[in-house]
């Protein structure tokens, strides 16, 4: 392709040396080469196509009710919230069962039913405002205790009592109770005998005597 100084030299102008970086400044500030023009419309044609894309996906929304439209979002937007809501309040209700459960392992109630009772009690006070910044130890203390702060009876079995109970000696043959009948004699109890019951308690079982006295 001939450069434009070849073309004005084939017409009979030639342009001087002095004057060609001037010359040069002022063709190729106002005028572009065929294949820069070439580049420009195939530019051009592409912001045609793609404005003319953009008007006709425009024309397909004509109709909507933009407001309507947003609406839609907003409702969208309130169930999704509320359904992350929900999982983490699932979530944080399998977490305190799991709690609850393990802090109640440890409690030995009267009787299964006393115990669901209890644990369904625990959850509902453990799901109140109330419950902030309270321990279940705290709650659970609350729901067993009378207003005087006292332990109610038949909810959690009496340990102490128990022991007591497994301590007991016995022995078949009456100590004034009556023939036949089972006693069960505590050392206390023993401390408290008179020498004839004493006497009676050995030879009527005197292991436990031996017991309640370390001889034989």
């Amino acid at each position: 392709m001939k450069n434009i100084y070849e073309i004005l030299k084939g017409i009979g102008i030639e342009i001087p040396a002095e004057k060609k970086d001037a010359f040069d400044a002022e063709w190729k500030e106002n005028y572009r080469t065929k294949a820069e023009y070439d580049k420009a419309v195939e530019k051009r044609d592409e912001y045609k196509a793609s404005l003319d894309k953009v008007q006709g996906e425009l024309e397909g929304f004509k109709d909507i009710d933009v407001a309507e439209l947003k609406n839609q979002v907003s409702t969208l937007t309130t169930q999704l919230q509320e359904e992350k809501t929900a999982r983490a309040k699932d979530a944080a209700l399998v977490e305190l069962k799991k709690n609850v459960d393990t802090f109640l392992s440890g409690k030995k109630f009267v009787n299964p039913i006393t115990q669901a009772a209890l644990r369904k009690s625990l959850m509902e006070e453990l799901d109140k405002d109330t419950a902030k910044g309270k321990s279940i130890a705290d709650i659970f203390t609350g729901l067993i205790t009378d207003a005087e702060g006292k332990q109610m009876e038949n909810i959690l079995v009496d340990e102490e009592q128990q022991k007591r109970e497994q301590n007991k000696a016995q022995f078949t043959n009456p100590l004034n109770k009556g023939g036949g009948t089972v006693t069960k004699v505590t050392r206390e109890e023993f401390l408290k005998m008179g020498d004839a019951e004493r006497i009676l308690l050995k030879q009527n079982d005197p292991d436990t005597w031996a017991a309640l006295t370390g001889r034989r």
